[in-house]
């Protein structure tokens, strides 16, 4: 008893929380893939969002889309250099990275919209 409130008063887990073992099971994709890694959630982020979902029923079987959240422990943040948020990387089908389009402002809406239009040709070849 007295183990367990030490451990609950200095903030020690003993068991990973379910985001914790979501994360640890992330791996680098393949190819072809589109990995958007999601920050906080703002209008500008959930619109960037929307966009790769779209593109997700689009590509559905044809392009993986995988969306994961930052984390210190997310392999893919050090994979990508991921240095700011939200991030999209595009992976082509030999899994290099191909592109990468970081940020959230009304341009790279717009950029991103472009690129994910484009996903087949730029990531199927």
């Amino acid at each position: 008893m007295v183990i367990a409130v030490l451990l609950g008063v200095l903030g020690i887990k003993l068991w990973p929380t379910a985001s914790e073992t979501q994360i640890a099971q992330i791996t680098s994709p393949d190819g072809p893939a589109i990995v958007l890694i999601r920050g906080d959630n703002s209008p500008s982020c959930q619109a960037i969002h929307r966009l790769v979902e779209q593109a997700e029923q689009r590509y559905q079987g044809r392009i993986e889309v995988i969306q994961t959240d930052w984390s210190p422990d997310n392999p893919l943040i050090e994979r990508y250099q991921i240095r700011f948020l939200p991030a999209v990387v595009f992976i082509d089908s030999q899994g290099n990275e191909r592109g990468k389009i970081v940020g959230e402002s009304q341009a790279v809406q717009e950029q991103l919209a472009q690129a994910l239009a484009q996903a087949e040709q730029l990531l199927l070849k």
